[in-house]
């Protein structure tokens, strides 16, 4: 029955697109700014060509994939400190997230094929469906102990390890989320930039959606609280959930949190309090300049430390100030595992403690690229010491980016994620919202046609 699960658990994604929801750094990713965002590439039908670099048939060749260039950073970071791989390392940039895994899985049966990868790169979105199977190697296979990952965010831990606890991936970025505030909007329309009193206006849904209703009163609707409701989606989906979507039996369920996920979205959408936007659409990225006047403006969005660095504009730059949202949450991440026919699990071993587990190293891959890393000590010595990392994006006042989310990492609760979490949240839940937000379908109904379409999606997954 397991094996089945998942088999059908693999199909089910090769037939899905694969929507990412991870963390980037540098702004050279194939959306507005990475695959850590949720678009899907513009044609599904034009899959492009590996971009391969290094010599994949030479004889010690070792074999990394991705989906875009992130890895190039701590590539040069790793030749630098292991000279031997630089004419070992092949590194392999498929695309787009939206073609990683279909390519992958093609390659994870094949290993006699000189692209079978030594090393994947997995995103949060879709890292337990490898971390379940038995494609991966476990970091104890490979030399790593629990006390080199001992300064890891727990919550990254556990979401690279299987139901038994065995850790299969290993994240070298760490991604607390927040709501980012444009200071000077929130100074005309909700009368502070003091951290405090704004924590106390973002800490709870009734207090939002107050201060949504002032904002849109205030500035005749040129100005809301937030773009979307699907700006709020990560909060809940990543934070505030309290049930996974099955239950030990396979039966597909409701979170509670879900369906005021739903209510509040259609609240937000009756009483026209955004401007319906979804994430990284146009006109949802045009929002970040507006000037309130001549042109729409929102005042929040929810963000974690590489939407900060990477994804606000320079309006947003010393104008921007980082509070809590209702519930901790957490929004990407990218890690790395070996597969189980490594060629090099030495070199695989190098690798992963390396970027992932060794604190100078992990500092170094902050100051390269601005990654918020996945090592608390790493980041207590970033804050102590004021190092820069390669973002020159800055807060409003006297906020320190890499200071504020280092204490917001702690208490996010991964239990609940799953294989089936990527295609879940990115697509069959967000249209399960916007038909009864926008008055499409009644709660019901909406709720009804999301079970059939996991059902649909996951056919080992029961409806009740």
């Amino acid at each position: 029955m397991k094996k089945r699960k998942v088999l059908a658990m693999l199909l089910a994604f090769a037939m899905t697109f694969s929507l990412a929801a991870c963390g980037s750094s540098g702004g050279n990713d194939d959306q507005a700014n990475s695959d850590a965002n949720t678009e899907s590439d513009s044609d599904e039908d034009a899959i492009p060509d590996n971009e391969i670099t290094g010599d994949p048939s030479a004889k010690d060749a070792f074999v990394v994939w991705a989906w875009n260039t992130d890895f190039t950073t701590l590539q040069d970071l790793l030749v630098e400190k292991y000279p031997d791989l630089k004419d070992r390392l092949v590194f392999v940039n498929c695309g787009g997230s939206s073609y990683y895994q279909d390519k992958i899985d093609a390659l994870l049966d094949d290993p006699s094929n000189e692209l079978y990868p030594d090393m994947m790169l997995l995103e949060v979105g879709y890292v337990q469906k490898y971390v379940q199977s038995d494609y991966l190697m476990s970091l104890k296979d490979l030399g790593i102990t629990d006390a080199d990952t001992a300064d890891q965010f727990s919550y990254n831990i556990e979401l690279g390890s299987d139901k038994d606890g065995v850790q299969k991936a290993s994240f070298w970025q760490a991604t607390p989320g927040c709501i980012q505030i444009r200071a000077d909007l929130a100074e005309k329309y909700l009368g502070t930039t003091d951290q405090a009193e704004l924590e106390k206006t973002f800490s709870s849904w009734d207090s939002i959606l107050e201060a949504a209703r002032k904002v849109n009163d205030a500035s005749g609707g040129k100005v809301k609280l937030f773009s979307g409701y699907d700006d709020l989606k990560y909060i809940f989906l990543n934070g505030a959930r309290t049930v996974g979507w099955y239950d030990d039996n396979d039966v597909i369920q409701m979170d509670p949190a879900m369906e005021e996920y739903m209510e509040y979205s259609k609240t937000l959408y009756d009483e026209d309090l955004t401007f319906n936007t979804t994430m990284w659409g146009t006109d949802w990225a045009a929002l970040k300049d507006g000037d309130g006047e001549k042109s729409e403006a929102c005042i929040a969005f929810a963000g974690c430390p590489w939407y900060t660095y990477w994804s606000l504009t320079d309006t947003w730059d010393k104008n921007t100030i980082l509070v809590d949202a209702p519930v901790q949450f957490y929004w990407g991440g990218t890690g790395l595992a070996a597969t189980a026919k490594c060629a090099d699990t030495d070199v695989a071993a190098e690798i992963i403690k390396s970027c992932t587990c060794d604190k100078d190293f992990m500092t170094s891959i902050y100051e390269a690229n601005g990654d918020f890393v996945n090592n608390q000590k790493a980041i207590s010595d970033i804050v102590a010491n004021n190092l820069k990392g390669a973002s020159t994006f800055s807060l409003y006042g006297d906020q320190n980016i890499p200071e504020f989310f280092s204490t917001r990492g702690q208490n996010v609760d991964v239990s609940l994620v799953t294989a089936e979490d990527m295609t879940i949240n990115e697509t069959l839940f967000p249209a399960a919202v916007t038909a009864y937000a926008t008055g499409e379908s009644d709660k019901d109904t909406a709720i009804k046609d999301f079970k059939a379409a996991v059902h649909d999606t996951y056919s080992y997954l029961k409806v009740e």
